[in-house]
């Protein structure tokens, strides 16, 4: 019997243990004053750390600086307070200027990296901005870095910029040497992914197809992106003050080194979304389609754009009204693009190019709509009908009609 009871515990210690989430201190730093309120010793999950805390400062835009530490523990920081080291001591006289919280998370590292992405409710009045990421093996390098950080910036109002100090990446974490595709749940090594220099423009595909939407044609037809002289030139001036962004890719075809297509893609934001502006191929402008009509790719600013075969037809723009030519088209499949507002490591949320009511739904929609129209108007013809409203009496004297002889 002890031993039952005694096998059970064990059972129920080791369940608990693995159900327990584990937990990493975080420090924050802002140049702003960041809210003094009573810090929970208890483990703080990021989301409400980020909404309950971050969230409460009033700026439209903040600068977003995240250092991480690999195996970062509450241990560490004690050990770097003995050495008396500049920043947390000014942490410890808890100065409007610094948040320290003891048990968060361990999934902040995820969580912080894509606050630029996030559709927090409570953060919908600030615009994050992800300037750096760089993950330390030791936490007195970073404090050493924030430092010299926190003395450039010093007190400076025009720009609100929070600096966090957090664990690193662990176990199913998104791991630095790759970059997360939302749409699929899959990892794309990082040299296949096109990037700006300020990493906010980000652009993946697999192929370029010519008149080919598979691909089972023959090699001379399918090229692959040229990374090393492809480009993304963000904040491409414009005649409006709209922000515009033109990416440039260079397609080669492996089996010819000498075939090479351009294509040119202009987009620019327009209020809550950006769209696709112009599309070029070797200087000759395409349009972009969508289940048989011309789309725009109108997508919010934070999100990308997703679609697995993407289409383009040739359109002549010199005539009066516009002339398409369907016999003219290329394809890119497993197209996924962020012009604006992208952190380099991970796309934002994504804009799936497969509408909801696609032909086939209106044709039903409207075949069903069009023979409901035809029975009403016949039921309604029906409930109009009158009878007669005199009848002969069989009691009565019949009705005689003489006829005249």
């Amino acid at each position: 019997m002890i031993f039952q009871i005694f096998s059970l515990l064990l059972i129920f210690i080791n369940l608990h243990s693995k159900n327990q989430v584990s937990a990493s201190p975080v420090l924050l730093w802002s140049n702003e004053n960041l809210p003094q309120s009573n810090v929970p010793l208890a483990t703080l999950s990021p989301l409400n750390l980020i909404s309950d805390y971050i969230c409460s400062l009033t700026n439209k835009k903040i600068y977003l600086r995240i250092v991480a530490v690999n195996d970062l523990t509450t241990e560490d920081f004690q050990r770097s307070l003995q050495h008396h080291h500049p920043l947390l001591l000014d942490a410890k006289k808890n100065e409007r200027n610094f948040l320290y919280f003891p048990n968060v998370a361990n999934d902040v590292y995820k969580t912080f990296s894509l606050m630029p992405q996030s559709n927090n409710m409570k953060c919908s009045h600030i615009h994050f901005e992800l300037i750096s990421l760089k993950i330390y093996e030791t936490l007195n390098d970073a404090l050493n870095r924030i430092q010299t950080r926190i003395n450039k910036i010093g007190t400076d109002s025009n720009h609100a910029v929070l600096i966090a100090l957090i664990n690193g990446p662990v176990n199913d974490q998104i791991d630095i040497h790759h970059m997360s595709r939302q749409r699929r749940q899959i990892n794309v090594e990082k040299n296949v992914v096109l990037r700006s220099n300020n990493a906010t423009c980000m652009f993946y595909a697999k192929n370029l197809y010519w008149n080919d939407v598979n691909g089972t044609l023959s090699s001379g037809r399918n090229y692959s992106l040229n990374l090393n002289r492809s480009s993304c030139q963000p904040n491409i001036p414009s005649t409006s003050n709209d922000s515009s962004v033109i990416l440039n890719l260079v397609w080669t075809n492996e089996q010819m080194p000498s075939d090479i297509v351009t294509v040119s893609l202009t987009t620019t934001i327009f209020g809550r979304f950006w769209r696709l502006e112009n599309v070029t191929l070797n200087q000759n402008e395409y349009r972009y389609f969508v289940s048989g009509m011309h789309s725009p790719m109108e997508t919010p600013p934070t999100y990308c754009y997703v679609c697995t075969t993407a289409e383009f037809v040739r359109y002549d723009s010199q005539t009066r009204y516009g002339l398409y030519n369907f016999s003219n088209k290329f394809y890119i499949k497993d197209l996924q693009f962020q012009p604006f507002h992208a952190n380099g490591s991970t796309f934002g949320p994504p804009n799936y190019c497969t509408s909801f009511f696609t032909r086939g739904i209106w044709m039903a929609i409207t075949s069903s709509l069009l023979c409901l129209g035809i029975l009403l108007f016949g039921i309604y013809h029906l409930m109009g009908i009158k009878s007669n409203d005199r009848f002969d009496d069989p009691k009565g004297k019949p009705l005689i009609i003489k006829a005249q002889e």
